[in-house]
């Protein structure tokens, strides 16, 4: 791994700290932590920090390094938790403000990712079930959504909160007679294309409080859509059940003013008083949105995984899904997902309800196994010196592909490395090191050993990523072997239609001449133990004489 070199340092620091300590908040809160850097334009960043409890943002241009701040109004206290945002395409800030649903305050969201689709801006974050609270302090993951177009609800109700803000699970388990759940969510990708659909991958922990784990699973986006005209869900004594249809009021709380049901109405503030107070108090709707396949895509125990990055287009076709992980432990996971397969016709449904793990709209077979790659060591504390109350120092906080220079950008709370995507040099000449890794960036050229592809390559090369020609992982031939009579169409090895195996015929000459001497040979000492002569038994004694004295 290569250390990325500092361009440019700036800081920003906080004015306010005598008023924050006065208000009561410890010495190390009373800082400006930088909650959200989003790019504005093509030449200007937008920066949000917690300014010692006084949230602020400022504007940076990305050439001459000039700032102007501005006040952040409204919104809630920046000064613990992670916070995230996006600039839609009216270049309009997008932020959130979980609303006040019942007599006991909504439990700290941790939000992960900001999504952009259609109508709607995406809100992906863990926050404590409310609907669980019999079990404890469970964590969930969650999906909220809002409207682009929602500038608020009327004088009366929901003022400049939003009036369309809905949220359900996100559920990733692992399906049995006991159904495993992972429900921690820890980071979610941008929309990615898998088996020909959009779709986001997210990363899932176990609670904290019992054997570390991690699962990757994906979600079509069409399905978390589905999932928003699921039922409302409400609490019934110490369950939450679902609202009857007939309850709900029109125009179904939710949509977007302008469109679809609710196309007569101009702007969010028209919502009639009934829809925006079930708005108010029914955000949770019940049920969950499900993986795709019904199952995760890779499990990992024995360590807490933090990040992750996907690529889904790896591989000289184009066809394979790479998965990057990165762990509390400094280490980085490559791992290869199940080849992609075209798609079986969706099954029509609703979302599934909390512990019903069947899929909605896969129906490939799930039963591929994700392949571990390579697990490797990157975090180096003599090289990575994190700063004081960084945590766990070598958590990887963050994960980036960069496909044009071919490599990953790991971050560490001191450091940022840079990790090439392939490192085939590891197998060097031996062919069948190379062919056995099945690393999709890897292939075999027989005037060059184990490279790199590219697209500049010459044909005649050779990979084995889904393991069917049965190569082990020790050394059948160095650079420059010869190997006609292989299908290398495409430059990719494939084994033919209807070939099958043969036998060199010496071999076979041989097999069949000492099958033939072994026979004889045992039949031989089958005749001549049954030709054997009975051993005549030995005369009696005579009895014994007696003694003369």
């Amino acid at each position: 791994p290569c250390p990325l070199v500092t361009w440019q340092h700036l800081t920003w620091e906080t004015q306010d700290r005598e008023n924050c300590a006065m208000r009561g908040r410890r010495q190390d809160e009373c800082h400006n932590y930088i909650r959200v850097l989003v790019p504005r334009d093509a030449e200007t960043l937008l920066a949000c920090g917690t300014n010692a409890f006084s949230p602020l943002c400022r504007t940076y241009q990305l050439q001459s390094g000039g700032a102007g701040p501005w006040g952040h109004k409204g919104g809630q206290d920046a000064g613990e938790g992670p916070s995230t945002g996006v600039w839609d395409k009216d270049r309009r800030w997008l932020g959130l403000l979980v609303p006040l649903t019942s007599p006991v305050p909504p439990p700290e969201p941790h939000f992960v990712q900001v999504l952009p689709y259609g109508p709607y801006v995406y809100f992906f974050f863990r926050e404590v079930a409310v609907e669980l609270s019999a079990l404890g302090k469970v964590l969930v993951a969650r999906v909220a959504r809002v409207c682009r177009n929602d500038r608020g609800g009327s004088p009366r109700v929901l003022e400049r909160r939003w009036t369309s803000f809905l949220k359900v699970r996100l559920q990733c388990s692992v399906p049995g007679d006991t159904v495993f759940y992972f429900d921690v969510l820890e980071a979610v990708t941008p929309p990615q294309t898998l088996h020909g659909r959009l779709a986001v991958l997210a990363l899932f922990g176990t609670q904290p409080n019992i054997i570390p784990g991690s699962a990757v699973c994906a979600f079509y986006l069409a399905d978390v859509e589905r999932s928003f005209e699921g039922p409302f869900a409400e609490p019934r004594g110490a369950t939450w059940t679902p609202v009857p249809e007939d309850r709900v009021p029109q125009p179904r709380p939710g949509c977007c003013a302008g469109m679809g049901p609710a196309a007569g109405v101009v702007t969010s503030g028209d919502f009639p008083d009934e829809t925006l107070v079930f708005a108010k108090e029914h955000p949770l709707l019940h049920g969950a949105v499900g993986p795709a396949g019904g199952r995760p895509l890779f499990t990992h125990t024995g360590t807490r995984l933090t990040q992750l990055a996907v690529d889904t287009g790896a591989g000289p076709r184009g066809n394979q899904t790479v998965l990057f992980l990165g762990a509390e432990n400094g280490r980085v996971l490559k791992v290869l997902a199940a080849a992609q397969s075209p798609e079986a016709p969706q099954r029509p449904g609703g979302t599934p309800e909390p512990g019903d793990t069947r899929e909605l709209g896969d129906s490939r077979d799930s039963s591929a196994k994700a392949l571990l790659l390579e697990e490797i060591s990157l975090y180096d504390a003599t090289r990575c010196h994190s700063p004081r109350g960084a945590g766990v120092p070598s958590r990887v906080l963050g994960l980036e592909l960069h496909l044009p220079g071919r490599e990953l950008i790991v971050a560490f709370a001191g450091c940022l490395l840079r990790l090439p995507l392939s490192r085939c040099g590891r197998h060097s000449s031996c062919r069948g090191s190379c062919l056995a890794a099945r690393d999709p960036y890897c292939v075999w050229l027989p005037s060059r050993g184990c490279v790199p592809f590219s697209e500049d390559l010459p044909s005649g090369f050779q990979q084995d990523t889904e393991g069917s020609l049965g190569i082990s992982g020790t050394c059948q031939g160095a650079a420059g072997d010869s190997d006609e009579g292989r299908d290398l169409a495409h430059g990719v090895r494939h084994p033919g239609p209807g070939a099958e195996a043969t036998v060199p015929v010496p071999v076979l000459v041989g097999c069949v001449l000492g099958a033939f001497a072994l026979g004889a040979l045992a039949t031989g000492l089958v005749a001549t133990c049954c030709q054997r002569p009975a051993v005549p038994k030995a005369p009696p004694e005579p009895p014994c004489a007696p003694r003369t004295p």
